[in-house]
């Protein structure tokens, strides 16, 4: 099984994409590289997979049901979000947000309330993640279309690529390591030597080349997010059922929001 992790930027300059990969076989993960990737790229290595393929990817899939409805009314679900987004600028789709946002603030999605440390997908202040949003939403509707299966979304493609909305500082706090403070503050190094020291024992994971990346997630927290994220997609190929899931047979209100906001799927404490 192939398992990628991406620790996903919308700069402008599109030179903070960040991708880990890697092969998981019987409860073992070898990781085969940690580098830089352009979006158009990664977008590429997505839709061609020709082998089965979890992607575990860090940014918000889609946007709260209340904004939806404010941008696009008559959207049934996520899919139709992403055609609106492939139609659009950022600076279109910026506008919409400060309109919206002066009225209703930066609310947050269903999902995301379950993680006290997850911001708002609308959230323009540091970090901003409105232009992530947006690229990562445009990305999606040409991936959707290329056959990808994305959860919670039911898809009768026979694709062998699942891409996961993930999170690597949801991820830690599951794993009861390091998940504040290992970015920016006094104490990043120490915190991430905690997070490279913990990471085998407390995913549960047999990560038999990990020293080999540890001077480069030392150095840089974007790379070491993506092998988190790597982490992440491993941890759901070997058990589902280990995370924190939409209800199956929700009520119809439910699963209209659900639908239109997708789901950030992180592990239960392990």
């Amino acid at each position: 099984m192939l398992v990628i992790g991406v620790d996903y930027s919308g700069a402008k300059t599109d030179k903070h994409t960040w991708i880990s990969r890697g092969v998981f076989t019987d409860n073992q993960l070898v990781i085969e590289t940690c580098e830089l990737i352009t979006r158009a790229n990664l977008t590429s290595l997505l839709s061609n997979s020709d082998c089965s393929t979890i992607a575990s990817l860090d940014f918000p899939f889609s946007v709260p049901e209340q904004f939806s409805k404010f941008w696009s009314p008559s959207a049934q679900n996520m899919t139709d979000l992403w055609t609106e987004a492939a139609a659009i600028t950022l600076s279109e789709f910026i506008n919409l947000r400060d309109q919206f946002v002066k009225q209703h603030g930066e609310i947050k999605r269903l999902g995301d309330t379950f993680y006290p440390e997850c911001y708002s997908c609308l959230h323009k202040a540091n970090p901003n993640l409105v232009p992530m949003t947006f690229y990562g939403m445009q990305m999606l509707n040409e991936l959707h279309r290329a056959g990808c299966l994305v959860p919670p979304l039911k898809n009768d493609h026979k694709s062998k690529t699942v891409l996961l909305e993930a999170m690597p500082g949801a991820g830690l706090r599951a794993m009861g390591l390091p998940f504040k403070g290992y970015k920016n503050g006094r104490q990043v190094y120490q915190k991430r030597g905690i997070i490279f020291k913990g990471l085998e024992k407390h995913s549960g994971l047999t990560i038999s080349n990990l020293s080999q990346f540890i001077d480069l997630g030392m150095e840089n927290h974007d790379a070491l997010d993506s092998l988190i994220a790597t982490v992440v997609a491993c941890l759901w190929t070997q058990d589902p059922s280990k995370f924190r899931c939409p209800p199956k047979d929700p009520p119809v209100n439910l699963k209209r929001t659900i639908d239109l906001e997708g789901w950030l799927y992180a592990p239960a404490f392990l």
